[in-house]
């Protein structure tokens, strides 16, 4: 992903077109980066943790079961407890998700629970990083007349395409991405 000009010129003034351009080039940053990135336009963080995301894993937005994310070994579950009273708030947890994808390896994930964050926040966060949501695939909150699971998953394919992305459903992990207890 090319950077816009905008975003380009956003980094540049925060003085952050160093990082980004190891960032981008599949570095992790150094301490020092990290401190300043905290101190980053919550757009231009946003802007850059996606453009990493899409060089790590293109258009593709893996949905995985609860169960089976908690188990992943390969996916940072960003967890900001958002309905809490004294809770962070829906910026802060986005910052969260887009400075975890910018300190994580780009062969990992980056991912977030739908029903920890909400649906309109969890599908903010793929602009802000994340690769992975996790859910109840077998959700059961759906109306009666529906069959709940299925409908579960075509809402949220449905959602994905809509913004450009494809969805690649996850219900189970090869052994070597199982962890260890």
């Amino acid at each position: 992903m090319t950077l816009s000009s905008l975003v380009t010129r956003a980094l540049s003034e925060a003085g952050l077109a160093d990082v980004a351009e190891r960032l981008l080039a599949g570095q992790l940053p150094h301490e020092g980066d990290i401190a300043r990135l905290q101190q980053a336009d919550t757009l231009a963080l946003a802007a850059l943790a996606d453009a990493v995301r899409e060089r790590s894993c293109g258009e593709r937005v893996r949905v995985m079961a609860s169960d089976v994310a908690r188990r992943s070994r390969d996916v940072v579950r960003v967890s900001p407890d958002v309905m809490r009273v004294d809770g962070p708030t829906g910026e802060e947890a986005l910052r969260e998700v887009a400075l975890a994808r910018l300190t994580t390896p780009q062969d990992q994930h980056v991912g977030v629970g739908i029903e920890e964050l909400g649906l309109e926040l969890a599908q903010v966060a793929l602009t802000f990083g994340a690769d992975t949501l996790w859910t109840d695939l077998d959700a059961r909150r759906t109306l009666p007349l529906l069959d709940g699971p299925a409908a579960r998953r075509q809402e949220l394919a449905g959602l994905i395409a809509r913004s450009g992305r494809r969805v690649e459903w996850v219900d189970a992990l090869p052994p070597r991405m199982e962890q260890r207890s």
